[in-house]
C-alpha cells in the first residue's frame, strides 16, 4: 500500500526501522558537514581567500534553500522515502566531490551536497511524520535532527585532526560511504505518499507576519548560524595557543546535549521563554567571543566558542515545534517555509566572516555582526511573539 490509509494505518509506534535508515544516511550528512571548516583551512593554507573559502558554505545553503520547496512538492507526487532516498543519494556524490581540494570542485561539492540535504531533510522528516502520530512524530523528527547534529559535531571535532594527519579524501570518503549507505535503506522502507496539495504562495504565506518571520529568522539564529560556526571555529583555533580538539568537542557536546536541554527548558519555562532566552544568551556570548578575540583572551575564545554550543542547540526544538503549532495546519509546508527562512537569512554570512576577516586580520568582526543579528532577531522575537 501507498496511500495516506496506508500511512494511517502504520501510526502506532515509532518507526525505528525508518529513524535508522534515513538517521544513518542524515548523519553522514552531518559528518561531511561539520567536517567543512578543516577542508576551509586546506584552501586557505593553500592560498585561497578567507571570503572565498568560505563561500563554500554559502553555497552549501543556498543548495538547501533551492531545494526544500521542490522536494516538498515532489513529495506529494511521489513515495516520500524514494524523494528521501535520491537526496542522500545526491548528497553522497557531494560529499565524494569534496575529496578533491580545489576552489572550483569544493564549490561544485558544496552545493550539491546541499541540493542533496535540502531534498533528503525534507522528505526524511515528512516520512517519519506520516508513520506517527501526536508525541511520536516529534519524538522521531526529533531523533532525526539529533543525528545530524551528532554527526555534525563528530565531523567538526574529527575533521581536524584527521585531514592533516591522513589527507582530505579519505575523511570525505568515509561521510559519503555513510550517507549513500542510509540512500539505499531509505530506498528500500515501505511506499508512503502524500496525496494533500497546496499552492507555491503556502510556504511563505505564514512569514509575512511579524510572529512567521520571527520563528523564520530564530531558526536563521540557530540551525543558520550553526553552520556558519562549522565554517570557521577550526580556522579560529588553527595556530592558537588553546587545545583546539578539546574546544572543538566541548562545542560539539554542547550542541548535542543543547537539543535535550532545550526540551527540558521548554517543560520547566515555556517554550516562549526557552527561546527569547536563549536568543538573548546567544547574542551576548557572540559580542563576548568578538571581545574575546579582539583582546586575545584565550580563555574567553575558549568559552565563548562553547558556549554558542548551547546557544544553537537549545531553541532548535523549541522553534520548530512552535512553528507547527502556531503558522500552518500542513507540517510540509510549515517545515519548508522554516528551512528557507533560515537558510536564506543567514546566505551570506560564512562569506561575510571570511570577507571581514580579509578586510580587518581578525575574526572579531564577524562574529560581532553575528552578535548583532542575533540580537536585533532577539527584539523582533520579543515584540512579536514574546508578548
Amino acid at each position: 500500500m501507498d496511500t495516506s490509509t496506508a500511512a494511517s494505518s502504520e501510526k502506532r509506534s515509532l518507526p525505528w526501522v525508518a529513524i535508522g535508515a534515513i538517521g544513518a544516511g542524515l548523519f553522514g550528512l552531518g559528518l561531511a558537514v561539520g567536517g567543512y571548516g578543516a577542508y576551509v583551512s586546506v584552501l586557505i593554507a593553500r592560498g585561497v581567500s578567507p571570503d572565498a573559502a568560505g563561500f563554500g558554505m554559502t553555497l552549501f545553503l543556498l543548495g538547501q534553500f533551492l531545494a526544500v520547496v521542490p522536494a516538498e512538492r515532489l513529495t506529494r507526487r511521489a513515495s516520500v522515502e524514494r524523494v528521501a532516498a535520491v537526496g542522500l543519494i545526491v548528497a553522497g556524490v557531494g560529499i565524494a566531490l569534496g575529496a578533491i581540494v580545489t576552489l572550483e570542485v569544493t564549490y561544485v561539492s558544496r552545493l550539491v551536497l546541499g541540493l542533496g540535504q535540502g531534498t533528503a531533510f525534507v522528505a526524511g522528516m515528512k516520512y517519519v511524520g506520516l508513520r506517527t502520530s501526536g508525541a511520536d512524530t516529534a519524538t522521531a523528527q526529533g531523533m532525526l535532527g539529533a543525528l545530524f547534529t551528532l554527526g555534525l559535531a563528530v565531523g567538526l571535532a574529527v575533521g581536524p585532526v584527521a585531514v592533516p594527519a591522513v589527507g582530505p579524501a579519505i575523511p570525505a570518503a568515509a561521510a559519503a560511504v555513510v550517507a549513500l549507505a542510509g540512500g539505499v535503506l531509505t530506498g528500500r522502507l515501505s511506499s508512503l505518499t502524500d496525496a494533500g496539495g497546496t499552492t507555491l504562495r503556502s510556504y511563505l504565506e505564514p512569514f509575512t507576519s511579524p510572529a512567521g518571520l520571527a520563528l523564520g529568522l530564530a531558526n536563521m539564529a540557530t540551525f543558520g548560524f550553526l553552520m556558519v560556526a562549522s565554517t570557521w571555529y577550526a580556522e579560529v583555533l588553527a595556530g592558537s595557543s588553546l587545545p583546539a580538539t578539546a574546544v572543538l568537542v566541548g562545542f560539539a557536546l554542547a550542541t548535542v546535549l543543547g537539543r535535550g536541554l532545550g526540551g527540558w527548558l521548554s517543560r520547566a519555562y515555556g517554550e516562549r521563554a526557552t527561546v527569547a532566552g536563549t536568543l538573548l544568551g546567544l547574542a551576548v556570548v557572540l559580542a563576548g567571543l568578538a571581545w574575546a578575540i579582539g583582546t586575545d583572551s584565550a580563555g574567553g575564545i575558549a568559552a565563548g566558542l562553547v558556549l554558542t554550543g548551547f546557544g544553537f542547540g537549545i531553541p532548535f526544538g523549541p522553534l520548530f515545534s512552535l512553528a507547527f503549532s502556531e503558522l500552518t495546519d500542513d507540517p510540509g509546508v510549515t517545515l519548508s517555509g522554516m528551512l528557507l527562512v533560515g537558510n536564506g537569512g543567514a546566505l551570506a554570512y560564512p562569506w561575510l566572516v571570511g570577507w571581514l576577516l580579509a578586510a580587518t586580520g581578525s575574526y572579531a568582526a564577524g562574529f560581532g555582526a553575528m552578535g548583532l543579528t542575533v540580537g536585533v532577531i532577539w527584539l523582533l522575537w520579543a515584540w512579536a511573539i514574546g508578548r
